[in-house]
């Protein structure tokens, strides 16, 4: 499983849109708009870098509404959550 929280950045008073757009996809566990530099937060959980890729690149940066992300990806071995 590969984790990885992606850092978006949308339009004036579209991040609701978006956060509403990545609940559809089961890829992506939580998404949130946030307030400062970024305007959305989302986590992603795929099951290998191909599906990982597929969702940042086709899923999330495919969407109108993205201008940009930053993708951070969680190194696996030092990660705990609840």
């Amino acid at each position: 499983m590969v984790t990885a929280y992606a850092l978006i950045e949308v339009p004036a008073k579209r991040s609701e849109a978006v956060v509403k757009y990545l609940s559809t996809f089961p890829e992506i566990r939580e998404a949130a708009a946030v307030y400062g530099d970024i305007d959305v937060v989302a986590k992603i959980q795929a099951p290998s870098q191909d599906e990982l890729d597929r969702v940042i690149m086709e899923v999330i940066q495919g969407n109108p509404d993205v201008k940009s992300t930053r993708t951070l990806v969680v190194i696996e071995k030092i990660h705990w959550e609840t």
